[in-house]
């Protein structure tokens, strides 16, 4: 297939390498193209992105707190209002296992209390608000892996509703005596695993939006007293609800692509003046704009983790790699010896990948955004900030 891009309106609408290349129309009006050399290396080209889209993409919140694929390091709880991004909400579901090791004599002695013991570290909205927090206990065994994150498990009986203040880093949650009876022995036992499914962690219905907090899997735990010993059950299957409201245009220059909204965006560059050129690198950096999500009183975050993938021919979703978030430079690049060679592959025509495409790393689940610059295109000299790929020309010998 040749490297140019296609403007048409098919299903497919790129064609490329790990990569894309062509789109159906340009919904944010940037089609840019080459924009020439950066810094001083002559064998460096600069092509600006030529159309970004956003589309969606089943979004997958369960998994596994600990070392199991795939790890979800966090679960969302509550709910916020957001004018800017759209508002939102999550309810969570954790289950729980026997902990590795446990004190001398614990399995003879009676539990006396239980509690759910939530870690925060992670907060969207107003962090100073005081919140209700509702615990259901699980009706039956439930998957979360695969589970889209509009999924719902089956609950049971209210055990516990308390108050709970969101900038606390750990929110403790006693569950009832008659729980604890019901399950003392249960909890000292070879069936612990299976005859207890869990529980739901949510606002009541009702409650007014405030915040969305993000609880630690790895550190959160059902902790268990007997007269001599503290116990904590660690989470093991883990999952968070996510309902996301949609969100008023962005202004003109900025692009945002939520997470914990099942958004992924795809992009494409006309890269049709370098068929068949040898490259040595192949680095994509996409610049955003902090102050763009800046509000007083108001917490929102940028995505600590963007993962690219690239499209096949037969809609299969391959992960391309991971990068990170540099406060430093406000942006994410993208750089590998694996992208570097699916562009190549672009350039010559021979790749099985339709389309590139971005979206939030799924964990540590966040209801992050990230408010990418677009344009305007900059004044000769001055540094591009739009989304655009730095390809090192390997040149020809004269």
């Amino acid at each position: 297939m040749s490297p140019t891009v296609l403007r048409t309106c098919t299903a497919l609408a790129f064609v490329g390498a790990f990569l894309f290349l062509a789109a159906c129309q340009d919904p944010s009006g940037v089609g840019l193209g080459v924009i020439g050399e950066e810094g001083t290396d002559p064998n460096v080209s600069v092509v600006a992105v030529d159309m970004l889209e956003l589309r969606e993409q089943d979004d997958f919140t369960g998994g596994f707190a600990r070392s199991l694929s795939p790890v979800q390091s966090r679960i969302l709880v509550g709910a916020a209002t957001d004018p800017l991004l759209g508002n939102a909400s999550a309810f969570a579901y954790a289950d729980f296992i026997p902990p590795d090791v446990i004190p001398e004599g614990y399995l003879d002695r009676n539990i006396i209390s239980a509690t759910l013991r939530l870690v925060r570290n992670y907060a969207y909205g107003d962090s100073t608000v005081t919140v209700p927090l509702q615990v259901y206990q699980m009706e039956e065994a439930w998957i979360p892996i695969g589970a889209p994150s509009d999924s719902s498990f089956a609950v049971g009986d209210l055990l516990v509703e308390t108050m709970v203040t969101a900038s606390d880093s750990v929110h403790t949650l006693s569950l009832p005596s008659s729980w604890v009876s019901t399950y003392n022995e249960i909890l000292r036992s070879d069936s612990v695993a299976t005859a207890i499914d869990g529980f739901q962690v949510r606002l009541p219905d009702g409650a007014v939006p405030g915040v969305v907090m993000g609880f630690d899997t790895a550190m959160s735990s059902l902790r268990v007293l007997t007269a001599q010993d503290t116990v904590d059950y660690p989470f093991f299957e883990v999952f968070t609800h996510v309902e996301r409201e949609d969100a008023p245009p962005p202004p003109p220059n900025r692009f945002v692509l939520r997470g914990g909204v099942g958004e992924t965006l795809s992009l494409a560059f006309s890269l049709e003046d370098f068929a068949n050129l040898p490259i040595a690198n192949a680095t994509l950096r996409l610049t955003v704009d902090p102050q763009y999500l800046s509000e007083p009183g108001f917490g929102r975050s940028i995505p600590e983790s963007l993962t690219l993938y690239g499209r096949t021919t037969d809609d299969n979703r391959l992960s391309i790699m991971n990068a990170s978030f540099d406060e430093a430079t406000n942006s994410f690049a993208f750089s590998s010896a694996t992208l570097t060679a699916v562009i190549q592959e672009t350039l010559v025509g021979d790749s099985i990948i339709e389309s590139l495409e971005l979206s939030v790393t799924a964990s540590p689940a966040s209801m992050s955004a990230l408010p990418l610059i677009i344009g305007p295109e900059p004044a000769e000299g001055e540094a591009d900030t739009r989304p655009r790929f730095a390809l090192t020309i390997i040149p020809r010998p004269s």
